[in-house]
């Protein structure tokens, strides 16, 4: 078939009622509508407008919430990018706060290899043995033992 209107377009059907600047902003927001958007689960540009404001994409079969006439609205971009920054915002001042317990548990973690390597170990009670205190002989009780006569 061939093209029934070369100037109007989709707006063909209104013939020359509502006036040519109606037509023009209504031949807009049609041609909007009928645009196959990307989906942005399957990445497939399969997202086509079923009613107002709910979007099917034939790939996946999702119904997703959108614009009435858009798939994505300027408003709805908006938010998503606020949200988006303050959710940045958030965790870069949690971070410090996160990076401050790091550095506490690499001290401990530093502190507990330094005492290994002093030879401070601990016994299976829970007490501190120095290898010094192992390597000392007994000679008190042999030198008490000769003084008895």
């Amino acid at each position: 078939m061939g093209i029934r209107t070369k100037k109007v377009g989709i707006t063909g059907k209104y013939a020359t009622r509502y006036g040519q600047k109606l037509r023009k902003q209504v031949k807009a927001i049609e041609i909007l509508q009928r645009v196959r958007s990307i989906c942005p689960f399957c990445g497939k540009k399969s997202i086509k407008r079923q009613a107002a404001g709910i979007w099917k994409c034939r790939g996946c079969r999702r119904a997703i919430a959108g614009g009435a006439w858009e798939f994505v609205t300027t408003a709805a971009t908006t938010a998503k990018t606020t949200i988006n920054r303050l959710k940045k915002n958030l965790e870069s001042r949690k971070k410090p706060e996160l990076e401050n317990e790091e550095e506490d548990e690499e001290e401990q973690k530093t502190q507990k290899k330094g005492q290994k390597e002093k030879g401070e170990k601990k016994d299976k009670k829970g007490k501190k043995d120095n290898k010094e205190n192992k390597e000392k002989p007994k000679k008190e009780g042999k030198a008490k033992a000769g003084k008895k006569k």
